[in-house]
C-alpha cells in the first residue's frame, strides 16, 4: 500500500526523484529561454500599444467634453437672451439704483409711535 501511495503522490506532484532531475534535458532549458526571448518583445509592443490607445481615447474624451461644454454654454447664452436681459454674460456688473432716501433712527420711530398712540 505504501508503494502505491508513493507512486500516486509522485505522479500528482510531478516529482520524479533526484536521478531524473539531474539528467534534465538541455533542450528544455533552451526552449524556455527562447520562449522568454519571444515574449519580452511582444509584451513591450503590447504595452506601447496600450499607452497609445489610452492616449487616443483620452484625447477623444477631452474633445467630446469640450464640445458638450461649448454646447451647454451656447444654450445658456441663448436662454439668457430669450429672457430679455441686456447683459447675459456680464453677471458681475451691479446695477446702480439712484434715488432719495431718509435715515430713520430708532429713537425717532419710537417717538412717532407715542405720538400716534396719544391721538
Amino acid at each position: 500500500m505504501n508503494e502505491i501511495w508513493k507512486i500516486i503522490v509522485q505522479k500528482a506532484s510531478g516529482f520524479k526523484g533526484k536521478n531524473t532531475q539531474e539528467g534534465m534535458n538541455s533542450s528544455l532549458i533552451t526552449k524556455r529561454w527562447m520562449t522568454y526571448l519571444v515574449l519580452i518583445p511582444i509584451l513591450i509592443l503590447l504595452s506601447i500599444f496600450g499607452v497609445f490607445f489610452f492616449a487616443a481615447f483620452l484625447a477623444l474624451f477631452a474633445i467630446a467634453a469640450a464640445g458638450f461644454g461649448i454646447r451647454f454654454w451656447w444654450l445658456k447664452r441663448e436662454s439668457a437672451k430669450s429672457v430679455g436681459s441686456e447683459h447675459p454674460l456680464n453677471t458681475l456688473e451691479k446695477e446702480t439704483v439712484e434715488g432719495e432716501y431718509v435715515v430713520v433712527d430708532e429713537d425717532d420711530r419710537t417717538a412717532e409711535e407715542k405720538v400716534r398712540r396719544d391721538r
